[in-house]
């Protein structure tokens, strides 16, 4: 009988882990999400000395829980207090020297106002690169006059310290275009900023041949009037609202642009001021609001010669057209990819049927159709596209709402988003229609 030999003591006892030195174990430990690498401070006194020194990136997500509070399953007011402590508690510990981003997404107002100063000034004292504060709201109906408001003070007193800082991202919170401009004026390494639902931001000056600003994104701020805009190294310019007076002087590496309005607010006036720069561009996106019995109109367009990417939202009614849009996909000949995003409400005009000339669409390769309802206003734009998109490689029909799609923990949970059979109108439409090219529901 052949002789089972057992393991010695001192192997049952070896933690080959605990063997690793120590810039191994935060290394690893970095690629957690703050929360679960605090957690492994429990197993020994040496994970928990360990704990200080993780983070170069602090990344505080509430947005699931957001979307349980939204759907009544959670209390606004007992998961804020959890948050703060778990914000405050983690910034207790953290005692590294720099951190590389700062991040925060949860609904907060002016009432923790006291609490998100001092992470702010946490963030700067330790030479924060990207801050961002998202602080959306559940109800998009909420008064704009409780929302927290950045502590101008505290910059405007004191330029070294945020001289780090190359992006920031404000979402409901008040801020002032004058500070913005400070810290476009102080800060060498600034190349990224996004502005999304300020009350008080309203005339935005962007103007200095010195600027490395890449990234300039201003949307749904309701008092914006009017932005100027002289930057050298500007790549992607977006802005989403009301319409403003735009001057665009000079933005000659611009290849990105998004332009929306709000509501029944038109876009079509800002391609005056872009008209100098959209041979240019690799990647547009539109947001557009019609509800009215035509629809969606594009009556002609200048030719987008180098446009790649082309992403449409649209928020219209059922018995509206969306067939206004071909003109625009047609100024696009070596158009790449298109997304196609609906937001569509059951109001119904009488339907008009309209005649489309195709034209052949060589580039086209991909097209992504997000909100798909199943009905004659979105099956009309899908059957145009595969006909003439003649070397389509694959299709992607969405019947999900575009709010959610993308974000995995929301997609989990969408039930009640789409249109009652859109998915079976998209089998449908897969078995009659005869395409080449990969159709794919979601």
């Amino acid at each position: 009988m052949e002789k089972i030999v057992l393991p010695s003591d001192k192997s049952i006892k070896e933690d080959r882990i605990n063997q690793l030195p120590d810039e191994m174990l935060i290394f690893v430990l970095s690629f957690l999400m703050p929360k679960e690498a605090f957690r492994t401070s429990v197993l020994s006194f040496r994970w928990k000395c360990l704990c200080p020194f993780l983070p170069r990136s602090l990344d505080f997500d509430g947005l699931y829980t957001m979307w349980e509070i939204e759907k009544e399953k959670k209390s606004l007011i007992f998961e804020r207090k959890k948050f703060l402590q778990w914000v405050n508690g983690t910034l207790k510990s953290c005692q590294v020297s720099t951190i590389d981003e700062f991040r925060v997404c949860f609904q907060f107002d002016d009432g923790s106002k006291s609490h998100v100063d001092e992470w702010i000034d946490f963030a700067i004292s330790k030479g924060v690169k990207r801050l961002e504060l998202d602080f959306t709201a559940t109800n998009p109906f909420k008064d704009a006059s409780n929302f927290y408001r950045f502590p101008n003070e505290r910059f405007t007193s004191d330029k070294s310290c945020i001289k780090s800082l190359t992006s920031l991202t404000l979402k409901y919170i008040r801020v002032t275009g004058e500070l913005l401009e400070h810290f476009l004026s102080i800060c060498p390494l600034f190349e990224r900023l996004h502005v999304d639902n300020s009350k008080d931001l309203v005339n935005l000056k962007i103007y200095s041949s010195s600027l490395r600003l890449k990234y300039l994104h201003i949307i749904r701020c309701l008092e914006f009037k009017s932005i100027e805009i002289n930057a050298p190294n500007l790549e992607s310019f977006g802005y989403v609202g009301n319409k403003i007076r735009l001057h665009i002087h000079s933005a000659p590496r611009l290849l990105d642009v998004r332009i929306g309005g709000m509501y029944s607010h038109p876009i079509y006036y800002a391609f005056g001021s872009l008209s100098s720069y959209l041979y240019q561009l690799e990647s547009l996106t539109l947001d557009v609001h019609s509800y009215t019995y035509d629809g969606v109109e594009f009556l002609e367009f200048q030719t987008l010669t180098k446009l790649k990417h082309l992403k449409v939202t649209v928020a219209t009614n059922e018995g509206s057209s969306l067939l206004g849009l071909i003109p625009l996909i047609e100024a696009a000949p070596f158009l790449h990819k298109f997304v196609f995003e609906l937001i569509l409400s059951k109001i119904n005009f009488p339907k008009k049927a309209r005649k489309v000339k195709k034209y052949p669409n060589e580039h086209l390769k991909e097209v992504e159709i997000v909100g798909f309802a199943g009905r004659a206003i979105d099956i009309q734009l899908v059957i145009y596209l595969l006909k003439s998109a003649i070397n389509l490689e694959k299709i992607i029909v969405n019947p999900y709402a575009p709010y959610i799609v993308g974000i995995p923990r929301l997609e989990n949970v969408r039930t009640t988003v789409k249109f009652k059979g859109a998915r079976e109108a998209a089998k449908r439409l897969k078995e009659k229609l005869l395409t080449r090219a990969k159709f794919v529901i979601m």
